[in-house]
């Protein structure tokens, strides 16, 4: 499987840097009236963009069924669709994109979060992790697949101002990973969605040494380091593929950083991406994507 970084918009070697998809999307606030056709989109990421998960979300009689359920139609385009039609939307696209459209705002809400579910158990059944049940830890790139989808979801709003594709999202905890396992029973006695805690999370990729190829990222996890994230920031850290789990990861190896406070996690992302460029410097390694461009440097330039 390639690895790429397909969150903070990394191209794959011999590709430029793509642009930043905005999909058409109202948000259920400002939604048209009862009957008018309205659409939602899902931006699935590179690194899970593939034959095998279009078939997990749509294959085998699910499409059908999905659209039943939720009165919708879906369509699925992009790298990793096997669509041929360039007149769907996304057809272009590196990667997948699902668009979901209905007369329903509610049923077209209910229908994008059992895809997120869908996109996650395939993470999970797919990451070798074991029949560990006691073990909190979620699979290593399910932090980095619900960072996507809180990107995605936020791009689909018409309130959203700020596009960038490393700014930090309001989205599902990947931690710990019961509440990927668990079904919230609504008051119709409804089960079918993942139970969810909303955070506050960005993430960050890790240098990697190009004459051996090792992603490094240790450094950022010493004692010294981890008690200041939580004491000083109030951010859980994670620090995923530089453990000896490199056989679990779908995704590049990456820092995952979050927070009940968006702030928290600014000034993390500021703290680490430093900490990382320092580390850069003195051993001579690099990101494939380059630096993070801060906020307060973005300004100067």
């Amino acid at each position: 499987m390639d690895i790429v970084d397909s969150v903070l918009a990394t191209p794959r070697p011999g590709e430029e840097r793509p642009e930043v998809v905005e999909p058409a999307a109202v948000d259920d606030e400002d939604a048209m009236d009862e009957g008018d056709l309205q659409v939602r989109t899902m931006e699935v990421p590179r690194w899970l963009s593939t034959p095998e998960v279009t078939r997990h979300l749509v294959g085998d009689g699910k499409k059908k069924v999905l659209e039943e359920e939720y009165e919708s139609i879906v369509v699925v385009a992009g790298h990793g669709s096997g669509s041929k039609d360039p007149k769907k939307p996304g057809y272009h696209l590196p990667h997948l994109l699902v668009t979901m459209s209905g007369t329903d705002v509610r049923q077209l809400g209910r229908l994008r979060r059992a895809m997120e579910d869908s996109l996650i158990q395939y993470v999970i059944e797919n990451s070798n992790m074991g029949d560990e049940d006691d073990d909190p830890n979620p699979p290593p790139s399910l932090g980095r697949l619900l960072y996507s989808l809180g990107l995605s979801a936020a791009n689909a709003s018409p309130k959203t101002k700020d596009h960038g594709a490393d700014r930090t999202v309001l989205t599902r905890s990947h931690f710990p990973i019961s509440l990927h396992r668990t079904r919230e029973e609504r008051r119709d006695g409804d089960r079918r969605h993942l139970a969810t805690r909303k955070v506050w999370m960005n993430v960050l990729e890790l240098p990697q040494d190009s004459e051996t190829n090792e992603y490094h990222g240790r450094f950022l996890a010493s004692k010294h380091f981890m008690t200041y994230y939580k004491s000083h920031f109030h951010c859980r850290v994670d620090i995923y593929g530089v453990w000896g789990d490199e056989e679990k990861m779908m995704c590049a190896p990456y820092v995952c950083i979050t927070s009940s406070d968006k702030v928290n996690v600014d000034k993390c992302i500021q703290y680490v991406e430093h900490r990382i460029r320092d580390h850069e410097e003195k051993f001579g390694v690099a990101r494939e994507g380059g630096r993070r461009v801060l906020r307060g440097e973005r300004t100067e330039t």
